[in-house]
């Protein structure tokens, strides 16, 4: 089977690249823009093409010369965080020429695979019962709408053109490759200011509760519905157990052995309060054993202090 993943050289898609590539069934491809950093496919059986999404003709193109059957979209350049400005950036340079992308898959039976995210598209709620699939999508910030959007137009396309496609919320992945100096992923975050020495930054009281998943797990999950052909379907990708933000500082405490500083700061309105997902349906589909909460942050923290060594 041949893949291409289109953000293949970030957080997420350079995992997901790295596990397929160990299988030699898949001829792995993916495609970045020529100022993308490629460090973390350092190693790795794929072959890069340097263009970018919203030149549709080339992206057509390559996937027509390398008979590709499965696009896996992880482009996005916005965050949580991210204002107006940023979202018609987003709608202009990665939604409007992935409609596009869409039409042409529909067209030439090629399966579309997208990441939405399972920690925005259901939007605020304050009981604690986890979110299925078939929840509404109610967001709340430009990045949760954008991949609302996004959903949207892969239904859109499926209803009148039979697109197939696979659509995954992951909840919170942290892990190695993730960065430690950026401005989202908490536990990456946090390491990074902890080896700074510096406080660790928090938005609200800390009481947040959040899903949380170890990115090798994510990777295999995806390998595996991927690999056993699932289509036409929303699958909530997650450990289906929430923290909060004190949690995992308190964990973080526990394995760097520092007491550092904490600043709690006024709460953002685009962050939801409470966010755990069912995972009913992706432990229906899959067979994969989740690393312990404590026991990913270790590893994550220990791979951290040895890379800056």
């Amino acid at each position: 089977m041949n893949l291409l993943f289109i953000g293949g050289a970030g957080f997420i898609g350079s995992s997901l690249v790295h596990r397929f590539s160990q299988d030699e069934t898949y001829t792995v491809y993916v495609l970045e823009p020529p100022q993308a950093n490629l460090s973390r496919l350092e190693g790795c059986e794929a072959v890069i093409f340097r263009a970018s999404l919203d030149n549709v003709e080339e992206v057509k193109q390559i996937l027509v010369e390398k008979k590709i059957e499965v696009v896996v979209h992880l482009v996005s350049t916005l965050i949580p965080g991210s204002g107006y400005a940023d979202y018609i950036q987003e709608f202009q340079h990665v939604i409007f020429p992935s409609i596009e992308l869409m039409e042409y898959c529909a067209n030439a039976h090629v399966k579309f695979v997208y990441f939405s995210s399972g920690g925005t598209v259901y939007g605020n709620r304050t009981d604690m019962r986890p979110f299925m699939e078939t929840d509404s999508m109610e967001p709340i910030s430009y990045y949760g709408w954008s991949k609302q959007m996004m959903e949207n137009s892969i239904l859109f396309k499926n209803r009148t053109q039979k697109l197939d496609y696979l659509i995954l919320r992951p909840s919170n992945p942290y892990g190695h490759g993730q960065n430690l100096h950026g401005k989202q992923g908490l536990v990456a975050v946090a390491i990074g200011r902890i080896m700074e020495g510096k406080p660790v930054e928090v938005w609200g009281d800390g009481s947040a509760i959040r899903d949380y998943l170890y990115i090798e797990d994510l990777a295999e999950i995806v390998y595996q519905l991927i690999g056993k052909g699932v289509s036409n379907e929303t699958v909530n990708l997650g450990s289906g157990r929430g923290y909060s933000v004190n949690d995992v500082l308190a964990f973080l405490k526990i394995i760097s052995r520092k007491d550092f500083k904490i600043e709690y700061k006024n709460a953002r309105p685009v962050d939801v309060s409470n966010m755990v997902l069912d995972t009913t349906k992706m432990k229906q589909l899959t067979e994969v054993r989740m690393k312990p909460m404590l026991e990913g942050i270790s590893r994550f923290y220990k791979e951290s202090i040895e890379g800056k060594l």
